[in-house]
């Protein structure tokens, strides 16, 4: 999932962060990765009037959210975070690890990742709360078919 980034004295430069479900985020100048600083974590970015600027990842909410992008001291924030009431909602799913070991913990990392990009999307808000627990009852029924079929495969 791609952010545009708005910093000032940047104007006129594409800058994106994607976010993807394996990897960290990944900052984009002009569709290019940015050049990687001096130090781990770090970025250097070059401002409109030719002088570099480092940028860090400020993670958000235990590394789960989106991060905030920190250039030259300056946090910028790349989209809300989820409210306290959407984790919850959208979170149940994780529960699946502590009851299904590994494929209880795919399946609900993956209906948990599902619902957070739901809480961005356009869509008006009860219908994310209803396609999220649609998601999330989903991710159940995901997980006792698969917990099933592993279980006939182990006993034959």
């Amino acid at each position: 999932m791609g952010y545009t980034a708005n910093i000032e004295g940047f104007e006129g430069q594409n800058i994106e962060v994607n976010i993807g479900f394996w990897t960290g985020p990944k900052l984009l100048v002009n569709g290019n990765p940015a050049q990687k600083g001096s130090k781990r974590g770090e970025m250097v970015l070059q401002r409109n009037d030719g002088k570099q600027a480092i940028a860090t990842w400020k993670p958000q909410f235990l590394g789960l959210d989106v991060p905030q992008l920190n250039v030259d001291g300056k946090t910028i924030t790349l989209v809300e975070p989820l409210k306290w009431y959407q984790w919850v909602w959208g979170g149940w799913p994780v529960f699946l690890l502590f009851i299904g070991g590994a494929l209880g913990a795919i399946a609900g990392m993956i209906g948990f990742s599902i619902n957070t990009k739901i809480f961005r999307s356009d869509m008006s808000d009860i219908l994310k709360y209803v396609v999220s627990g649609v998601v999330s009852i989903l991710a159940v029924v995901a997980y006792f078919v698969a917990a099933v079929i592993f279980s006939l495969l182990i006993n034959r």
